[in-house]
């Protein structure tokens, strides 16, 4: 190969590149911290309900909507262990990416997520409020509103309601964004007293 075509071909190669780094990423990324083990509710089993109420289905404001031209409502979900380990789980709506990360806490609080056939099992249910991604100046902001419930027999017996926000500083790039929306994530998720909950519904 001559010195020219050599030349075209790194040219070639460089413009390949510039313009896959500009492409539209359809997903955010979302790294779940997970809290520590405990086995508190052992024995316990529940159904599991996701519920997306959201008056404004869009995650983004239209600001920071501009960043992320080619996303899709997808998300790639993370577990980050007590150890350090990062465990790519799957990509998944935000519907299925709540359901993921509940039934992930549920586990490590020793309760089983039983099938939609069982009955017998109260119902633990996640209505999602509010979930909104803004850039204002320099800064990513997050916002989530959601009620984490407890039924029976389609009876309410515990309720609570968690709202939780983040700031990041914005970076070149996307990944204040993928950054704020995990640390939102993983607090509100980790905040929910799932163990009051069960209290407060005398099922413990």
């Amino acid at each position: 190969m001559n010195r020219k075509n050599l030349t075209c071909l790194v040219w070639t190669a460089c413009v390949v590149v510039l313009l896959a780094g500009c492409a539209g990423r359809a997903y955010l990324i979302v790294d779940y911290d997970l809290p520590p083990e405990s086995q508190t509710l052992k024995g316990q089993t529940v159904m599991m309900v996701i519920r997306d109420l959201r008056e404004d289905r869009t995650i983004f404001s239209a600001t920071a909507g501009e960043q992320f031209p080619g996303f899709e409502d997808r998300y790639s979900l993370a577990w980050n262990t007590q150890d350090g380990t990062r465990v790519l789980v799957g990509e998944y709506d935000l519907e299925n990416l709540f359901r993921q990360a509940f039934a992930k806490r549920l586990e490590r609080l020793g309760v089983e997520v039983a099938s939609a056939s069982a009955s017998y099992a109260p119902v633990f249910e996640v209505v999602l409020k509010k979930l909104k991604i803004d850039l204002r100046g320099r800064q990513w902001v997050a916002d989530v509103v959601y009620e984490a419930n407890l039924s029976r027999d389609s009876h309410l017996i515990a309720r609570e309601k968690i709202t939780g926000s983040a700031e990041r500083l914005r970076v070149i790039g996307r990944k204040g964004a993928d950054t704020v929306l995990s640390e939102i994530f993983s607090d509100i998720i980790n905040r929910a007293d799932i163990v009051k909950l069960f209290q407060q519904a005398k099922l413990i």
